[in-house]
């Protein structure tokens, strides 16, 4: 099979598109036959492939994918929904250590335990089905795992366009709170109105604390400046979900600030693909490159201006 290794250190000129054996899985394990794997730009940067000697882990790039089951371990329970020919979508949780394969998607077939994936929605194709996992998991543990968010409550977005901040978007007006989002463009104000964003400010031309106030939660994916001023903009018992890596000391010393990493709930994300069949969430795709355009991929990716998740299809897909 075809696969995507990335050579640390280094950004897009250290991808290799590389020739390997199917992968062998353990008694619980699922080979995946893989459609499309989601793009994480950051993922290039990532210093979890480092090893203890300074040498670096030369990793299959590819946190969340979907594809079709190829194979199904001897101890994978019969009522977990998984058999050859299920079509799923998987997260691997790669910034978790374990003694497993740290592997991904951006290959002809991956493998992961079983636990790290579900049947996908049935109402999504395969291509789009790989945008789901990571980045909707993301906005589902901030506002319901880090924060209680309800009917009422004022949820304030930053770069609310993006790949994780668009799942954020929904699920605010899902379960009916007052949802506020940052955006620059006419595309992007486009878009979010089309969710029934209560509110759009153009960061360009206002600043948060200066127009906003008694914000119960920030979900924000922008961080700097942005997550200074969106901080003066919360009541006094609100929180603001950072997720631009670790915050800077003078965010971080907030006792407000919650940082946290996403990590694989099959519980959760099948609640999510029903709510995706039940026509109340959607994925955003921005665009769908070919396998062998990998390195343009991750340069889409890089430049930050993405309106929603960007795909990489898989080898002959």
């Amino acid at each position: 099979m075809q696969a995507v290794r990335h050579h640390p250190p280094g950004g897009t000129e250290k991808l290799r598109i590389a020739w390997e054996d199917i992968p062998e899985i353990d008694d619980d394990e699922v080979l995946v036959k893989v459609h499309a794997a989601s793009v994480i730009w950051m993922e290039l940067y990532w210093d979890i492939y480092r090893k203890e000697d300074g040498t670096y882990k030369t990793p299959i790039l590819g946190e969340d994918y979907s594809g079709v089951i190829a194979k199904v371990g001897s101890k994978v329970p019969n009522d977990s929904g998984l058999q050859v020919g299920t079509e799923v979508m998987a997260f691997m949780s790669k910034a978790f250590p374990t003694k497993r394969s740290i592997d991904g998607g951006m290959a002809g077939y991956a493998k992961a335990q079983f636990s790290h994936m579900v049947p996908k929605p049935r109402s999504l194709s395969l291509i789009d089905s790989a945008s789901v996992p990571l980045s909707a998991l993301t906005a589902w543990q901030g506002l319901f795992d880090h924060w209680n968010l309800s009917a009422g409550q004022t949820l304030l977005v930053t770069g609310a366009a993006g790949p994780t901040s668009i799942w954020a978007v929904q699920l605010g007006k899902m379960v009916g709170a007052r949802v506020i989002g940052t955006a620059s463009s006419e595309e992007s104000f486009k878009l979010l109105k089309s969710f029934g964003v209560d509110e759009v400010l153009n960061y360009k031309e206002v600043k948060l604390d200066s127009v906003l106030e008694n914000v119960d939660v920030v979900f924000d994916t922008v961080g700097g400046d942005t997550s200074r001023q969106a901080l003066k903009t919360l009541s006094k018992d609100g929180k603001l979900i950072y997720l631009v890596g670790q915050p800077p000391d003078d965010i971080a010393k907030d006792p407000r600030v919650d940082f946290f990493i996403v990590d694989m709930n099959a519980e959760q994300l099948a609640k999510i693909a029903d709510s995706i069949d039940e026509g109340k969430l959607k994925p955003v795709i921005d665009s769908v490159f070919d396998f062998n355009d990998v390195v343009k991929a991750f340069e889409k990716g890089e430049t930050g201006h993405s309106h929603g998740k960007i795909l990489l299809k898989a080898p002959n897909v």
